[in-house]
């Protein structure tokens, strides 16, 4: 994933006149750096510039350094041309003459950069640098070019270099902590942006940075002093109390928590987050009584909409599968929610959802029979009916429902197609699967991307199934294009090129991206660690499949992996032990 750059060169809407225009600052910037107290021979090179070739002036600069700056002023104007690199010629003779000269070193370095030549961009930059350390202006620049080369270290370390010579600039500040983060200095950039609050307490961009990171390194009583200075600031947004209100519940404040909750809830009780607030509270401090009494109250409101009810029902069905403390909590839920809504199909469908969740498939397979009772024209209901079915092992059933959906739903071709490719990947068939798969990828539009997603998974799989790797990695890369985040592809994308032994970087980024996002996912943990077992990395390896291991799954291949690491590692004894646990696994 491509980090966006937060120093662009140029972003205005006409680019052609700010590209000129920015030659041209270039220019005078370079001009008065390098002669500002050598006026006169400024002048003679003004007119003398085009009257002698290059050479006849470098040659003439032997006896005479002054000389040189007709080949300077020379070099400036064809970069302002855009000759860039007949400026960069006429720079290196000046070099040649003058090799300490900070202004020449910063205006070839600019050339390069202009050339997207950020090595040699670099060298120069950091040349001008040191040789006129006090020149804020040159620091910035190559604090800039630090940051497009991702030595986020290095740029951080310049924008202080700024900021120490004018403590009073805050944007400097501001930069220097963003640069930190994106090395992943987080306590770096907290006391960055701390400082930058002390000088100007009303900057709210530094406040508000620092109040996440406060948050993110778990400093919840900081954080609360935050928030209170910016609600002092912005008045009383809700959004800031909602966070004031779970800061509280973290910090054991139960009663402060409770009382900032409700008064959001006073003064609107359909804001929706007091109420999901109030709720959490109670769930995490086990007073469920509380918690049900509440939810009462909520779900008693008028008007209250059931798109709502549906909203915190899904957003409690994904906690339950998070977190074993919201499990209970989310059958009250959705119970209550039926209690009152016995007409709306959607709620059976959570319902099922839940309940395939937590193994109770046959109950599943009730609640989705309801929703399309309820309403025949329930998508999702046929989908989650058609593989419950499948989940009981019930194929010939799950085919039949399928033929019905088609024959009761016609206008949905894609959605049945992509959803018999998987039943016949899963029932082993995956020749056929991949042709009726290659229909839909192809005939549909990016527009029902969740769709292409489904197919596109689905294929790759099918592919993979079939030996067919390159097609497998090409469709996970089309998954990848329709979403940069999706974890499921990111893995197995990772898993087939450490499998090939190719493009082993690649997967390493795939891999890591992957745990990033889902820690706790036990197959991620391994892909991650066979990728490193492929990079020889194989400690790295043993401490990620380990990782795996330990968070519950039984999978053959992640202790055959393992065996292998130990084999690697010279633990024959360890390696024989996990080959063991493969075999009881198959």
């Amino acid at each position: 994933m491509g980090r966006c750059s937060m120093h662009p060169v140029v972003m205005e809407s006409k680019p052609t006149y700010c590209l000129v225009t920015r030659r041209f600052l270039f220019v005078i910037v370079s001009l008065l750096s390098f002669f500002i107290v050598r006026l006169p021979a400024v002048a003679y090179a003004a007119t003398s510039v085009d009257k002698r070739s290059p050479e006849k002036a470098i040659a003439e600069a032997k006896g005479d350094q002054a000389a040189v700056m007709p080949e300077y002023v020379h070099g400036l104007f064809l970069a302002m041309k855009g000759d860039f690199w007949g400026a960069i010629d006429s720079f290196r003779k000046v070099i040649a003459v003058r090799p300490d000269e900070a202004a020449v070193h910063y205006s070839i370095s600019q050339a390069f950069y202009d050339l997207a030549v950020p090595d040699s961009a670099r060298v120069h930059g950091e040349a001008a640098v040191k040789l006129d350390p006090g020149n804020t202006y040159y620091a910035r620049y190559l604090a800039r070019l630090a940051h497009d080369m991702r030595d986020y270290d290095r740029a951080a370390a310049l924008y202080g270099k700024v900021s120490s010579a004018d403590p009073t600039r805050t944007d400097i500040m501001y930069l220097q902590a963003l640069e930190y983060l994106a090395a992943d200095h987080s306590e770096q950039a907290l006391e960055v942006f701390e400082k930058a609050v002390r000088v100007d307490p009303l900057n709210e961009e530094a406040l508000s940075q620092t109040l996440l990171l406060q948050i993110g390194l778990k400093r919840y009583q900081e954080a609360i002093v935050t928030i209170r200075q910016l609600l002092g600031q912005r008045g009383s947004e809700t959004k800031l109390q909602v966070t004031l209100g779970d800061l509280y519940a973290r910090t054991n404040q139960g009663d402060l928590a409770i009382e900032t909750f409700k008064a959001l809830i006073a003064s609107d009780q359909h804001y929706v987050p007091a109420w999901i607030g109030l709720f959490d509270y109670y769930i995490s401090v086990g007073r469920m009584p509380d918690y049900l009494r509440e939810l009462h109250g909520f779900l008693d409101l008028k008007p209250l909409s059931g798109d709502t009810v549906i909203d915190v029902a899904k957003l409690y069905l994904v906690r339950s599968e998070k977190d074993s403390l919201y499990v209970e909590p989310a059958r009250i839920l959705v119970d209550e929610i039926i209690a009152r809504y016995p007409r709306d199909s959607r709620i059976f469908v959570l319902k099922g959802i839940y309940d395939v969740r937590h193994d109770r498939v046959h109950d599943a397979v009730a609640c989705f029979r309801k929703a399309i009772l309820l309403d025949g024209g329930n998508v999702t209901a046929w989908e989650y009916l058609i593989t419950s079915h499948m989940d009981l092992k019930e194929n010939r059933k799950a085919f039949e429902i399928l033929a019905k959906a088609k024959s009761r739903l016609p206008g949905h071709t894609a959605r049945w197609s992509t959803l018999e490719g998987y039943a016949l990947l899963h029932t082993g068939s995956p020749k056929r699967a991949a042709a009726i798969l290659e229909a839909v990828v192809k005939v549909k539009s990016r527009q029902d991307q969740d769709l292409l997603i489904q197919a596109n998974t689905t294929l790759a799989m099918a592919y993979d199934t079939l030996g067919r790797k390159k097609s497998s990695r090409e469709a996970y890369v089309r998954v990848l294009e329709l979403d940069a985040h999706n974890t499921l592809a990111m893995n197995n994308l990772a898993y087939l090129l450490a499998e090939e032994g190719t493009r082993l970087n690649q997967a390493l980024r795939l891999a890591q991206n992957a745990v990033m996002l889902e820690p706790d996912n036990g197959v991620f943990l391994d892909t991650l660690g066979w990728v490193h077992y492929r990079l020889g990395s194989y400690d790295l390896a043993r401490q990620m499949i380990e990782k795996a291991i330990a968070t519950g799954v039984n999978e053959a291949e992640i202790f055959r992996h393992l065996g292998k690491v130990y084999e690697k590692l010279g633990n024959p004894e360890k390696a024989r032990e996990m080959l063991e646990k493969s075999k009881a696994s198959k």
